[in-house]
């Protein structure tokens, strides 16, 4: 029973996209970026990719924000398009202790210059805190 329980754990870390944290207040943080297993992800101009983070909220919080940006020439810019009601891909609110699945899709617009960069994605409680915080290289095509 036991050597199942680590497969199953070793098959679902698999899975996961390798990231960077920066500063992440809730814990058990996990990303997963669709088609990127190990960065940089390769993002596809004209295509949309799911992006999925996992934490366990370490407060209640009404409200999630989504921050997401890339550094360019080392100026954080943000993503244009992405949507910053975190709420609108998870339910809230949610619960101290509580494990939250925010998965979003996010469009690769045709008109991203092909760059290679650093893409950061925060969730932000009602607070001002980064639920989860996800830095990570990636090429645009």
């Amino acid at each position: 029973m036991r050597a199942l329980v680590l497969l199953i754990f070793l098959v679902a870390s698999a899975s996961a996209t390798f990231f960077q944290d920066c500063g992440s207040v809730g814990s058990n943080v996990e990303v997963n970026v669709e088609g990127c297993d190990v960065p940089p992800c390769i993002l596809e101009r004209g295509q949309t990719i799911d992006v999925n983070i996992k934490f366990t909220a370490s407060r209640s919080s009404q409200t999630l924000t989504v921050d997401a940006g890339a550094n360019i020439g080392g100026i954080q810019v943000p993503w244009p398009g992405v949507d910053t009601n975190g709420c609108l891909y998870t339910a809230c609110p949610f619960a101290a202790g509580s494990r939250v699945d925010w998965t979003m899709p996010v469009d690769i617009l045709r008109e991203y210059p092909a760059i290679s960069t650093i893409v950061t994605f925060r969730l932000v409680d009602g607070n001002g805190d980064f639920q989860a915080c996800a830095v990570l290289p990636a090429t645009i095509v």
